[in-house]
């Protein structure tokens, strides 16, 4: 009906042109202006967010090696690396590790207002790290150790995962990441380093270890 309509309505009546507009300067400076505005514009707010995120992290910065595997992850906390509270004294192998599985989803713990560098890695194929609420992902590839440098500022969990097509159980390369007020980050650290190196220490919000 509406294509019956159409050829009704506007069939050719006569062979007069419609009036025609040449030039229009404005127009099409306005036409090309603005489009190449907006993408340098974009360009430019890109080039400094990335900038930000790839510099140097700071020297009080907790970092955490990130390992990817088929099909989980591996964070893993050094006990001398642990950011504002990091323990001098330690010894530089030790370190806590949180390993996951396809049915196992591993949670990355992180303290909140803090920075936080990730060495990112992978044991066999390309994987990808990417936290939706970070807006970021960086990939893990063989034989490199990409990194970046995030400050989470909200507490909660947060669904992440592996965004690189990485084999037949890659959707379930998932993990959470929980951000915590820092004395709750302290806790779990003395938790599992009592778990996993015998440690029955527990680290203060002063960056000491106290009985």
């Amino acid at each position: 009906a509406a294509l019956v309509y159409a050829l009704v309505r506007y069939r050719r009546k006569d062979d007069e042109l419609p009036e025609q507009f040449h030039g229009g300067g404005k127009i099409e400076v306005a036409m090309v202006g603005v489009p190449v505005l907006i993408v340098i514009a974009l360009f430019t707010i890109s080039m400094l967010t990335l900038i930000e995120i790839d510099d140097k992290a700071p020297d009080d910065a907790l970092t955490i090696e990130v390992t990817g595997f088929q099909f989980s992850w591996q964070f893993a906390y050094k006990m001398s690396d642990l950011g504002t509270n990091s323990d001098p004294n330690a010894d530089p192998d030790d370190a806590i590790s949180i390993i996951g599985t396809p049915q196992n989803d591993p949670i990355l713990y992180l303290p909140v207002d803090e920075p936080v560098e990730f060495l990112l890695k992978s044991n066999d194929v390309i994987h990808s790290f990417y936290v939706k609420d970070f807006l970021y992902k960086l990939d893990l590839i063989p034989g490199r150790v990409n990194s970046f440098t995030v400050t989470p500022r909200e507490t909660g969990d947060f669904s992440a995962q592996c965004a690189e097509l990485c084999g037949t159980n890659h959707a379930l390369m998932r993990f959470v990441v929980r951000v915590v007020e820092r004395d709750e980050f302290d806790a779990w650290v003395a938790q599992e380093a009592a778990r996993q190196l015998g440690e029955d220490t527990l680290v203060s919000s002063s960056g000491k270890q106290g009985d």
